[in-house]
């Protein structure tokens, strides 16, 4: 499957401390015979006390649930055959109330009032978004927050080491993550009456993917906001399109002709760093580390695909959908965005351009001094989106 996944519990950039099971009170596994929607919060690979205070996680992958028996075999096979991907990995972050009302994982999914999904970009993972979900659950304690590791990076990574360019692009990503859905339950089924609001979260790769979110496959019913942050939609940005297709196929020539180490120490420091020229120092460290453990095959692919953008997005409206941009942006070119969400159909309302580059809500050591006011905007923009949806 290629180079070994980046293990996001153990990148050097992450500086949270763990927490037992027994600390944050999680269930023991309740075994296959006991299952109920939310038993799979039990099958958590590890804990963690963010740096928030009063803000916990918990890392997950669907083969941990397997292994658990938390979630039969044929589903994660079924998954695989449709993504392509070997695994799926996420991260659920909680807000774990005072102690005296201290309660379990899955009671606090249960009770949940909204679930938020944070979908990363090319080569980052549910890492790249630092503290920001976890300032969301200490704003409103009754948020869930979901990190994901999609389309092949990070715990995720797909079965061939050169996947087929149909999987890595954002419809095929936007698919994936409704799938994942499913399986764990966030969506529910006719029985089930409560039905919990949904804010999706997108950056860059899998901003572009929240174009094609589907309101069909068991989402006719549910609630639903879209949050794009710098999406790389390059469709109507010609120049881009083919600087990414080139840069895919380059990378493919290079695998055959065994030079892929040389590039990518090439592009390493060339490409990647002023990319991310605004992240945090702790930003740029895991994009690093990400970029030289991903599989070749996936690096090259998702390039590619990024720059074929050949699918329309068949949106019928764009209610609860909005678009956040960095005024100087390397990747996704302000003007020709703009240019493109207008002719798109959005309007002024749907759409907000900040101060600040491809990473302008990755605020730490290193980041412009807007970019901590970004994060505070985005927040807010999440909320918002949130009531608007919880109507």
């Amino acid at each position: 499957m290629g180079e070994k996944p980046v293990t996001t519990d153990s990148t050097p950039s992450d500086p949270a401390t763990r927490l037992s099971a027994s600390s944050q009170n999680v269930s023991p596994n309740p075994g296959p015979s006991r299952r109920s929607r939310w038993s799979w919060a039990s099958g958590q690979q590890s804990i963690r006390q963010e740096r928030v205070p009063g803000v916990a996680s918990a890392a997950f992958t669907l083969s941990t649930l397997v292994k658990n028996q938390l979630l039969d075999l044929s589903l994660l096979k079924g998954f695989q055959a449709s993504t392509g991907l070997a695994d799926f990995a996420w991260r659920t972050i909680y807000h774990t109330g005072v102690k005296a009302t201290q309660l379990t994982l899955k009671d606090r999914i249960a009770r949940a009032r909204g679930f938020i999904i944070f979908m990363h970009g090319w080569d980052g993972c549910g890492e790249i978004w630092e503290n920001l979900p976890a300032l969301l659950c200490q704003k409103d304690p009754h948020l869930v927050c979901f990190t994901l590791d999609v389309n092949g990076f990070g715990n995720s990574p797909f079965l061939d080491p050169v996947p087929a360019v149909e999987q890595c692009d954002p419809f095929a990503s936007m698919r994936a993550v409704e799938h994942w859905a499913s399986l764990i339950h966030l969506t529910s089924t006719a029985a089930q009456a409560r039905r919990v609001p949904f804010v999706f979260v997108g950056h860059s790769m899998s901003g572009a993917s929240l174009f094609y979110k589907s309101d069909t496959s068991g989402w006719e019913h549910e609630r639903y906001g879209l949050l794009a942050l710098a999406p790389a939609l390059l469709r109507g940005d010609v120049l881009r399109r083919g600087f990414y297709k080139a840069l895919g196929v380059g990378i493919i020539a290079g695998t055959d002709q065994g030079i892929f180490d040389w590039l990518k120490a090439k592009l390493s420091p060339r490409f990647i760093e002023p990319l991310i020229g605004g992240a945090s120092v702790t930003n740029k460290k895991l994009h690093l580390e990400i970029f030289a453990r991903t599989a070749k095959g996936t690096v090259a692919q998702t390039f590619y695909a990024m720059g074929m953008a050949e699918r329309e997005p068949q949106r019928l409206h764009w209610n609860n959908f909005r678009v956040i941009l960095g005024h100087h942006d390397r990747m996704v070119g302000t003007g020709p965005m703009l240019s493109l969400l207008e002719e798109l159909g959005l309007s002024s309302t749907n759409v907000r351009v900040v101060f600040g580059d491809h990473y302008f809500f990755s605020a730490g050591r290193g980041s412009p001094p807007n970019h901590a006011k970004n994060r505070e905007i985005v927040v807010e923009e999440i909320l918002t989106l949130f009531k608007a949806v919880s109507k």
